[in-house]
């Protein structure tokens, strides 16, 4: 105890309830806790725009009215699960100016809602996509919930990502102490994050919102992006790759929260999401629950990147024999090395148009990435 007393960090930046305090409108407090949980939201909605209307390119209205019981739904969720693990009181259940909202709840209950709110909407016709591209005869299909669940339960994360700074400002979510035999990282903590310092222990504590959230971002880009590149991806193996994710993130940094902070019931339900997440994947691999995604960019990725580096170095050798295009040849080293330009102008030439066949490869239709049920 007190063993990293040695960096305290200027007495006029310790903690203490006002950091909590944004600004102030009137008599109105804004905390910072609720600025990054809004800014998640806002990001997590933006994300999952972005997948459903330029890369999934199938209807976005179901998702905007989802978002409008959806937000609600998490907040109260949230609140709801913080009170059954005893991290906030029931007796102060709107009070949310006290604290306790976890994410556990948040996400639970709004999947809830999507498991019956998608469904039941895309049924629609309005909502059914004219498929013309795998049978001669033009045919309208329902787009599948787990098409849309791919789409938008990895944007969560970047959600996590932002709201964990909101702990930061509050002060609470932190680890346990730090060795003093880590002096450098403890003074780095006093001269970045001084929050770190928990005042009435008397120690600086690991920053457990910091490791969250960069492991998060690092699981956002895997879900978000890398994922959909593997051909051997099903529907819905990217939305259950999240519960997987969440379950390992916080299996892994829960013996690292301060007592204060840990609850013997999170260990049951980490174990609970991994095991659904790692069920969900291979029912979905196995055809059981979902269909094959038909990929046309196996391996593409890393042909294009390949072929990038090749048509960067034929232009810096095009570069380094610029000056012998308009000069007439006096000599046979010359003359070798107009021909060496004119052979790599060729080059490029046809580079040039590989590349772009390549590029093409990642423009996706429909039957590429999505699942439908029925005709």
């Amino acid at each position: 105890m007190f063993s990293n007393l040695l960096f305290i960090p200027d007495p006029s930046t310790l903690w203490n309830d006002s950091y909590k305090i944004a600004f102030k409108i009137g008599s109105l407090e804004v905390a910072w806790y609720g600025i990054f949980i809004m800014i998640g939201f806002i990001a997590s909605i933006t994300l999952a725009i972005v997948k459903l209307r330029y890369w999934y390119k199938i209807p976005i209205d179901p998702f905007y009215y989802f978002c409008l019981m959806g937000i609600p739904t998490a907040i109260l969720g949230a609140r709801i699960w913080s009170c059954c693990i005893g991290d906030a009181s029931w007796s102060n259940f709107f009070n949310f100016k006290t604290g306790g909202l976890a994410i556990e709840g948040g996400v639970v209950l709004t999947i809830l809602l999507a498991l019956w709110w998608f469904p039941f909407i895309l049924k629609k016709p309005k909502y059914c996509i004219r498929d013309t591209l795998t049978s001669d005869t033009p045919v309208v299909r329902q787009v599948s919930m787990w098409t849309y669940a791919d789409a938008i339960i990895p944007c969560i994360l970047i959600g996590q990502v932002i709201g964990r700074w909101g702990n930061y400002f509050n002060q609470e979510l932190y680890g346990s102490e730090i060795s003093a035999d880590n002096i450098g990282y403890i003074e780095f903590l006093a001269k970045h994050l001084p929050f770190m310092y928990i005042v009435d222990k008397g120690y600086y504590a690991h920053p457990l919102f910091l490791y969250e959230s960069s492991i998060n971002l690092v699981g956002l880009i895997i879900l978000y992006v890398g994922l959909e590149f593997i051909p051997a991806i099903n529907s819905g193996t990217i939305s259950s790759s999240y519960i997987l994710w969440y379950g390992i993130v916080r299996i892994i940094l829960e013996p690292l929260r301060d007592n204060k902070y840990s609850f013997g019931s999170t260990y049951i339900m980490t174990g609970l999401w991994i095991a659904i997440g790692i069920t969900l994947i291979i029912l979905n691999q196995l055809n059981i629950i979902s269909k094959t995604r038909k990929y046309n960019c196996k391996f593409a990725i890393i042909k294009t990147i390949k072929h990038w580096f090749k048509i960067w170095i034929n232009k810096i050798v095009l570069f380094s024999l610029k000056k012998y295009e308009t000069i007439k040849p006096q000599n046979q080293e010359q003359q070798q090395k107009q021909a060496k330009l004119k052979f790599y102008k060729e080059k490029q030439i046809n580079e040039n148009k590989e590349f772009e066949l390549l590029k093409k490869q990642f423009v996706r239709k429909p039957e590429n990435y999505l699942y439908y049920l029925g005709r």
